[in-house]
Parts: C-alpha cells; sequence; structure tokens
C-alpha cells in the first residue's frame, strides 16, 4: 500500500538509514579493504563507499538442472506450468515453491507442498491464492493482504478507508512502539474486507486476522463485533474495523 510505505520510508531516516530513490547500479567496485557501489541518477553519476553490500534484487525460478526437459515437462517461460491442483502436464509429477515463479515467499512454497501432498494422496484440493498474506521484517514490521488503496480505487468498486495508530494502542505504548498504524480497505455497501495493511509492531502476526477475514469473506462487522483481548496488539484491529462502521473509540478517524 502506497501510504503504508510512504509513512515507512519517512521512519527510516530516524533509524540512520538513507533511500535513495531513482538509482540504477552500474558497478560494485572492490576498493582496498572497502566496497563501492556506484549508480546513476538524473543528476549524474554517484557512489558510496562501505565495508559490506547487500544485494537484494529478487528471486527467480531455479529450474535448470532438474531434467525436466528430458521428463517432458512444460514450462511456462523459466518456471514449471501447474493447474490448479499443482499437477504437472506429466503424470504424479507436482511442483511447488519459486519454481512456479509466482507468489515467491516461504509460507506459500510449504501451504503448495501441503496441497500437492493432498492431491498425490488422493485427496483433491486446488490452491487458492486470494488472501496470501506479505510480510517485511524491517522495524518497524510491515504486512499487508488483500488490495491496496489505489487497487480499489483503479477498480471503480465503491470502498472505504479505516485506520487506526499505534499511538492510540494501550499495548504499543507500554511496549514503547507506537510507530504505525492498521490500515483497513472494506466494501463500503457490506463492510466486506478487501484489504489490511499494518505497519508497525508484530505486522507479521496481527495480518493473521485479515487473512481470516478475506479467506472466510468476512465483513468488518465481524471483526469489530468480535471480543479482543486488552491490552494487546490486535485490538488496533478490532479498533480499525470500528472505523468502518460508528467510529473508533480510542482514536478520531484518521
Amino acid at each position: 500500500d502506497e501510504e503504508i510505505g510512504r509513512r515507512f520510508a519517512q521512519s527510516l531516516p530516524r533509524q540512520g538509514i538513507e533511500v535513495k530513490i531513482g538509482a540504477a547500479v552500474k558497478a560494485i567496485r572492490k576498493e582496498g579493504a572497502t566496497l563501492k557501489v556506484v549508480w546513476d541518477t538524473p543528476d549524474g553519476e554517484q557512489g558510496l563507499e562501505g565495508q559490506m553490500v547487500l544485494m537484494a534484487t529478487g528471486r527467480q525460478p531455479y529450474t535448470a538442472g532438474l531434467g525436466l526437459s528430458q521428463l517432458g515437462i512444460k514450462m511456462d517461460g523459466r518456471a514449471i506450468a501447474v493447474n490448479e491442483h499443482l499437477a504437472t502436464n506429466v503424470d504424479d509429477i507436482y511442483a511447488i515453491g519459486d519454481a512456479l515463479g509466482k507468489n515467491m515467499l516461504a509460507h506459500v512454497a510449504s501451504y503448495e507442498g501441503e496441497v500437492a501432498v493432498e492431491n498425490a494422496l488422493g485427496h483433491p484440493r486446488q490452491a487458492d491464492y486470494h488472501a496470501v498474506p506479505s510480510c517485511i521484517f524491517t522495524q518497524p514490521e510491515i504486512a499487508g493482504v488483500g488490495i491496496t488503496e489505489k487497487q480499489a480505487k483503479d477498480s471503480g468498486i465503491p470502498y472505504k478507508v479505516s485506520k487506526f495508530p499505534f499511538l492510540a494502542c494501550g499495548r504499543a505504548v507500554t511496549m514503547d512502539e507506537t510507530m504505525g498504524m492498521v490500515k483497513m480497505i472494506c466494501n463500503a455497501k457490506n463492510s466486506k474486507v478487501l484489504g489490511m495493511h499494518i505497519m508497525g509492531p508484530h505486522a507479521s502476526d496481527l495480518i493473521a486476522e485479515g487473512v481470516l477475514a478475506i479467506q472466510l469473506g468476512g465483513t468488518a462487522r465481524d471483526i469489530a463485533h468480535t471480543i479482543h483481548a486488552h491490552p494487546t496488539l490486535p485490538e488496533a484491529v478490532h479498533e480499525a474495523a470500528m472505523g468502518q462502521l460508528e467510529g473508533s473509540i480510542h482514536f478520531r478517524r484518521m
């Protein structure tokens, strides 16, 4: 979600982290005991020296050397082609994980493993990806599931956004981790949960409630009318859901 991204970017300078946007890395050079990264910007070439460089350029399917062509397994580019049961075109051969080139996340691969094994054992089950959580284990953490506010706007569906800051969550205050918020995107007509995005303490844990709501077709009313233990971080999710209805109790609408 763009708003979550902006808020996170604003938090980085406080941690001594500088972000360079619109920079295309040209080279990484070893200069004595240091490494120098050189990149191009609209203002010209820039560089920075450091002791270590982390390259985080994403993932790609690793299927080379598996003998797939010899087995006659169909490919989708560099990824293995499978059906909704994660079966390949060759009987009794299934594929999961990054090799599919879809949701390259550890928890998705684990889920796909369960689906593939059940199908292999004769228990039909389809892979369902409509409620996949994404988590970023930064400080503070970021997590999201479902559509973003921009996607909701672009789709043309009537939607409503509610937010609740951790600054107003008692447990977050006692933990001294008040940076961030819970943001909920719901259908404006029936309060069905379409997306949830969190930046803050234990966001990767809290997102599970949003995942379950989307998976089951739940509404903000379902969450708002569910008792949440106090004092806990999930109360922030509860308050965001209340914001979709009559309004949050402990904070004005953001």
